[in-house]
């Protein structure tokens, strides 16, 4: 099939919104429209349009009282919502950089991602390592242009030096990647987790939701490709669902935002006890009406569970 729409001007986009029934003043949809566009808000408004029948995916009209006021607001909260997500990755990226350099360090010494050996069989090290030798050749970061201009050898810094310059994504796999399952381990209870199996899913998930929030993604009613691992010592605070799979009806996370969050605010206040994360979360969350908080996966008692209490 040929795509064949043509681009629309922000009058026509207005008066296609109006046509389908949504009201707004005109002004306050012209100035989102220029600065969000209309293809980024239509994740927004897709949940205020009338059910589509049999064999139809989308009706594209508006429920009977549908204001573009309440997409904005939707829009708004979402922004708020990636930000408060985004900080605490970040946090948990930090923590994982310091504590598995300082660990793989201690036993592999200062180039341990140099030595193949320390790191599983069956991936291309070399690949890893030349992108990392990459950047830290194009890196204009002051410690690395001190690194190149005292020493000529390791071609790379060392591994202090050399996670300051990767991703998570990337971080994420090196960790992944690590032979040495002491270093795992103890990595995996110094942020809080039972085991490093379990990081390791963690880390998929959250390196998953950074991705989407780095590149203004919606979360708020998104399914998340990746899931959280089953974590039982979390399990009244996590959100489990029944799923079928390969190997029959398994007992799985959702994969709804509502899980990550728990998961931060475990491994947040197991950094800091007084960390205001769960509180800044309960406070905006609770902005939304019950469907929108039900569309992020939280249930009906969520803020009586564990995680979220003082």
């Amino acid at each position: 099939m040929l795509y064949d729409k043509q681009a629309t001007t922000i009058d026509e986009q207005i008066a296609l919104l109006l046509q389908r029934g949504m009201t707004g003043e005109q002004e306050l949809m012209r100035r989102w429209l220029e600065t969000v566009g209309y293809y980024c808000l239509s994740a927004y408004w897709l949940p205020f349009e009338l059910p589509a029948g049999d064999g139809k995916t989308r009706t594209k009209l508006f429920r009977t009282g549908t204001a573009f006021e309440q997409i904005v607001d939707s829009y708004v909260f979402d922004r708020k919502l990636r930000l408060l997500v985004t900080e605490g990755i970040e946090r948990i990226e930090i923590a994982l950089r310091s504590r598995w350099t300082n660990r793989l360090t201690l036993a592999h010494g200062s180039h341990a991602h140099l030595e193949r050996s320390a790191f599983q069989s069956g991936y291309d090290h070399i690949s890893l390592l030349s992108s990392l030798a990459n950047r830290a050749r194009d890196s204009n970061e002051v410690f690395v242009e001190h690194y190149r201009r005292k020493y000529s050898e390791p071609f790379v810094p060392p591994l202090w030096v050399a996670t300051e310059l990767m991703t998570f994504g990337e971080l994420s796999r090196w960790f992944a990647l690590t032979k040495d399952l002491s270093v795992k381990s103890a990595v995996a209870k110094d942020l809080g987790l039972p085991s490093r199996e379990v990081l390791d899913g963690t880390l998929q998930l959250l390196s998953y939701i950074r991705n989407i929030c780095a590149h203004h993604g919606r979360l708020w009613n998104r399914q998340t490709v990746k899931r959280l691992p089953n974590i039982r010592r979390f399990k009244a605070d996590l959100v489990v669902i029944e799923t079928r799979t390969v190997h029959g009806i398994q007992a799985q996370p959702a994969n709804f935002i509502y899980n990550a969050l728990v998961v931060l605010a475990h491994m947040l206040r197991h950094q800091s006890a007084d960390t205001s994360f769960p509180r800044r979360t309960i406070d905006l969350v609770k902005t939304r009406s019950p469907d929108q908080l039900g569309s992020m996966g939280f249930p009906p008692d969520w803020d009586a569970r564990p995680c979220w209490q003082a």
